[in-house]
């Protein structure tokens, strides 16, 4: 039983150096820059859809908020931005511009 347990460790390692030695990198591809690749060899590689663009594949391009312009204004009073973080954005315009 030891001599074929011997045998079989004897035979994994075998197989384990020799999948390294053929691991190994020759010296042309372990030059600069081998595990990095350009932008634009990446992009040939991986081709994705653009975000925004509809062509009936993927998400919508999403809608513009119409309280965006209110709420950088209020943004920009430190009175409003900080009663906004307490009660809400359109209450807090509210209270200091009137209809939201």
């Amino acid at each position: 039983m030891r001599p074929l347990m011997l045998l079989a460790l004897l035979a994994l390692a075998a197989l384990c150096l020799a999948a390294q030695a053929d691991a190994k990198p020759s010296g042309a591809e372990s030059g600069r820059g081998a595990a990095f690749v350009s932008k634009q060899e990446g992009s040939e590689v991986v081709k994705r859809l653009r975000r925004y663009l509809d062509h009936g594949l993927g998400a919508p391009a999403p809608y513009p908020d119409p309280l965006e312009p209110k709420r950088e204004v209020c943004e920009l009073n430190p009175d409003c931005d900080e009663l906004a973080d307490h009660i809400g954005f359109q209450e807090a315009y509210w209270r200091f511009y009137g209809t939201a």
